[in-house]
């Protein structure tokens, strides 16, 4: 059972931070692959609805509008891929100009959705806007069977998975860390939009890969299935367990290209296999995932005023900063109240609570208005920044802590910066290596709500790998702990900013 050899899991975690690991090796063979394209067959196009996308209400939770009553399941699913994968903004000037609703490492893409409706089995082709034919055959025996569940009375299924090699041609073994992080964007942005479309949906991480991998036709060796995210209507009765059997079927043609120069990545490849689940006895009685408490407007009286921009206004306008001639921000300082009303409104997205309580949140405060410079952890069961430690200079320690320098990033403009951790000998004692994708996964998910609220108030958010470990544990406290940072989000308000174009429906 190679997902209980911890050594595996231990070792890659340690090994493949930005630095731990040689993480721009020279491999002999970068192949490029196309942007959004893959090469596998397909039986035919279904191409999806160009009409505009509807009002989808505030991006703060507790001012949501459930707008997906009024639309036909096709329309529903149909923003949920575009708003999520599809191409939503185009910068000009941009060495990389398109861009999704969820962010990608330099715009790589790994990041692939499939829909899985009773009959069939679909890819999501953002170039085209349309869906990709993989299967005529009914799947859902087979996802019952890796999910342990039964999915009648669900709408439809959609499998997140990552085709690494787009990564993994620069970044080698390190990609499987980054395309994790960004698969976690995705199931963010699923799970806000989900919500506001009048699904309620379930978020799998631990499921059987192999009749996964086999249903939608991907090399293992290449391409992985993270996550497989049931859609239900709001209201339907679910049975959580499952024991019927399901009708042997011949694999969906999978596309061997790649996978020479992905076996240069044979660390990434030796962790990949081993967080993959064989047996059915691997599978938790309950995803622990869903087990996160949902807050309502009364947990939240007398709280900062919310910001009420419109969701869809905000997924378009989401940008990471203009990083053309180096990251900056303007300098001026940002109040604490915006600061403290995007907490508040972090903490009242559904799952946040759940997510927070194993993955740590912390904030370099370095330019804001109200809150003394310093190392401060994010409470959210009861909103508020706790000081751990202050200094006079944290953009300074900032700088220091990182592996760019200050013409690439200027973090003296920076005026703050989150920090998410994960205690990783926790996480590997209760998921087994599956646990290094569940947590990197988890941290995306968190992170994306956090870019969402930025850009909903004028700031951009950049997330970033590019931070010395050690030098960083160390600032927030953590050297002496089993607790690593897994990634950080800086935030801004952009004193150069792209020309940009709306792509979208």
């Amino acid at each position: 059972m190679h997902n209980r050899d911890l050594a595996i899991g231990r070792s890659f975690w340690l090994q493949t931070g930005y630095l731990r690991y040689d993480t721009m090796r020279d491999l002999e063979r970068r192949t490029e692959p196309e942007l959004f394209l893959t090469a596998s067959p397909y039986l035919g196009r279904v191409s999806l609805s160009l009409a505009p996308v509807r009002p989808l209400g505030s991006v703060e939770p507790l001012q949501q509008v459930r707008s997906g009553a009024a639309l036909t399941p096709l329309e529903r699913l149909t923003t949920l891929l575009y708003l999520t994968l599809g191409l939503v903004r185009y910068e000009a000037g941009s060495v990389r100009p398109f861009h999704r609703g969820a962010p990608s490492p330099r715009c790589l893409y790994a990041t692939e959705l499939y829909v899985v409706p009773p009959q069939g089995v679909f890819r999501y082709d953002p170039l085209m806007h349309a869906l990709e034919q993989r299967s005529e055959e009914g799947m859902w025996d087979v996802l019952e069977q890796a999910l342990g569940i039964t999915l009648y009375g669900a709408e439809s299924v959609l499998i997140v998975a990552a085709d690494v090699w787009r990564i993994a041609r620069l970044y080698a073994d390190f990609a499987y860390n980054i395309a994790t992080l960004e698969a976690g964007h995705a199931l963010g942005q699923l799970q806000v939009l989900a919500s506001r479309l009048g699904y309620e949906a379930r978020i799998h991480e631990h499921f059987l890969d192999r009749p996964v991998l086999e249903s939608l036709g991907l090399n293992g060796k290449v391409q992985t299935p993270l996550a497989v995210v049931v859609l239900w209507p709001q209201g339907a009765v679910k049975q959580e367990r499952v024991s019927c059997e399901s009708v042997p079927r011949q694999p969906v043609a999978a596309d061997t290209r790649f996978e020479q120069e992905m076996n240069q990545c044979g660390d990434l490849q030796k962790m990949m296999e081993a967080s993959r689940l064989t047996f059915a006895e691997e599978l938790p009685e309950a995803e622990q995932a869903q087990e996160h408490l949902v807050r309502t407007t009364a947990d939240f009286a007398g709280s900062a005023a919310g910001c009420e921009a419109d969701l869809l206004d905000v997924i378009k306008t989401r940008n990471s900063g203009n990083d053309k001639i180096g990251l900056s921000a303007t300098g001026r300082p940002i109040p604490l109240e915006q600061l403290s009303g995007l907490l508040q409104a972090l903490a009242a997205f559904p799952d946040a609570q759940g997510l927070a309580r194993e993955i740590g949140l912390y904030l370099s405060a370095h330019r804001v208005a109200g809150l003394a410079s310093g190392i401060y952890r994010c409470e959210l069961s009861a909103p508020d920044f706790e000081a751990q430690s202050l200094h006079q200079d944290m953009g300074l320690l900032m700088e220091q802590a990182s592996v760019v320098d200050g013409k690439y990033i200027n973090f003296r403009s920076i005026p703050a910066a989150f920090y998410l951790t994960v205690d990783f000998e926790r996480t590997l004692h209760q998921h087994g290596n599956r646990g290094y994708q569940i947590m990197q996964m988890r941290a995306g998910r968190l992170t994306q709500y956090l870019c969402l609220l930025a850009a909903a108030r004028g700031w951009y958010a950049r997330p970033l790998k590019s931070y010395r470990d050690a030098e960083t544990e160390a600032l927030l406290g953590l050297s002496q702990t089993t607790r690593t940072v897994v990634y950080q989000l800086v935030i801004g308000e952009s004193d150069t900013p792209y020309l940009e174009f709306d792509m979208g429906l």
